[in-house]
């Protein structure tokens, strides 16, 4: 394994598999006009900079970054949807649906990230969810998973309501996690479409991110518009070794705050390499399976953004159990590597088994026991 670190071993079990973590950040004057922002580096989940990152925000239809990942992941493209006369009669920004409408899950989406439908959200939290209050609480639990402990969901498209709230960390978590998704990465990144997988579209739609327009490498996300909100933003912008995820709430023009925002990250700071492609960190003894160890590793390159005074003052710690029991699957999460700048953790990364090991029956039991003597 390459020393690009110092590497301190604990073995204990570290439960968490969200990648995004979050530590004190200091803040330079960048002269941004919203109320709150925060850019991080996607792989890592590291924070580059933030300006009242945990501030408990309003936060429109950027809500609708956690309406289509649920969506992506529970349902399929190709399912009909019935558009009820409730979806139909939602006010405020609308992809044009109209009661009793069939159309395709696939055609949903884009109308809700491209056009900022909502009647496409909740046209689709009541097919995900069989009516908007499970879908609700759908979003709600997908937040707690990601560690967005400060957020809560009262409607699948953000407009003002009671209780509806998050912060820029934590959005960035969850706009993070949904641009893994390659059916998400690839929807907020069209600017045009009336064609899809599932077919011919009713209608064309045309995505209002204008950062797509504006900003080389930009791949998404969403923007957002209500009254207690402000104008927000999530956006994405690909370099060499991931994106930076870039959220801004309550702005007096996002997409020069959002700018900022990508040019401080990119002048401020390099990356350095923290494991190889399915580099082997370490192995694990296995209980009751037909294996007796398993290796973890990294699946992908790890890469760190760091500045120049940091570099000697990076720590990463592996985080494992002692042992592990079966069964186990392929590429099953089994711990992380955790990065310290002093004692403050700036990244996490999961770190995955390199095969299935199933659980012995009691014949195998029997066998092993005869073989032994």
């Amino acid at each position: 394994m390459k020393k690009v670190y110092t590497i301190i071993l604990f073995i204990m079990i570290f439960t968490s598999t969200s990648k995004v973590c979050f530590s004190k950040v200091p803040v330079p004057a960048l002269n941004l006009n919203c109320v709150s922002a925060t850019v991080i580096d996607q792989e890592s989940g590291r924070i580059l900079y933030s300006k009242n990152g945990n501030k408990i925000l309003p936060m429109a239809s950027t809500t609708k970054i956690m309406t289509a990942i649920i969506a992506i992941e529970k349902g399929k493209l190709n399912d009909v949807v019935t558009v009820s006369t409730k979806a139909a009669s939602v006010s405020g920004s609308s992809a044009g649906l109209k009661a009793g409408e069939k159309v395709t899950l696939e055609e949903l989406l884009y109308g809700l990230m491209l056009e900022s439908g909502n009647d496409a959200a909740v046209a689709i939290a009541e097919h995900i969810g069989g009516n908007v209050t499970n879908f609700i609480r759908m979003m709600n639990n997908k937040a707690i998973e990601l560690g967005a402990l400060n957020t809560s969901f009262v409607t699948p498209h953000g407009l003002d309501a009671e209780d509806h709230f998050t912060t820029a960390n934590d959005l960035a978590k969850i706009s993070a996690y949904a641009m893994r998704n390659e059916v998400f990465s690839k929807i907020v990144a069209t600017k045009d479409i009336s064609y899809g997988v599932s077919g011919q579209f009713k209608r064309n739609y045309t995505n209002i991110n204008k950062f797509l327009f504006r900003v080389d490498n930009s791949d998404g996300i969403k923007t957002g518009f209500t009254g207690n909100a402000g104008k927000c933003l999530v956006a994405s912008v690909r370099h060499k070794f991931g994106r930076y995820i870039c959220v801004v709430l309550n702005s007096g023009d996002r997409w020069k705050d959002a700018e900022k925002l990508v040019k401080y990250a990119t002048e401020n700071y390099k990356f350095i390499k923290i494991a190889e492609k399915e580099e082997i960190i370490k192995s694990l003894f296995v209980y009751g399976g037909n294996s007796r160890n398993i290796l973890i590793q990294a699946k992908d390159e790890l890469f760190l953004p760091i500045k120049k005074e940091e570099k000697d003052k990076i720590n990463v710690e592996l985080y494992v159990p002692s042992v592990m029991f079966a069964p186990i699957a392929k590429n099953e999460i089994v711990g992380n590597l955790v990065v310290r700048l002093d004692k403050d953790i700036i990244a996490k990364y999961p770190l995955y088994s390199d095969r299935e090991v199933k659980r012995k029956n009691f014949f195998d039991i029997i066998k092993d026991i005869f073989n032994y003597y």
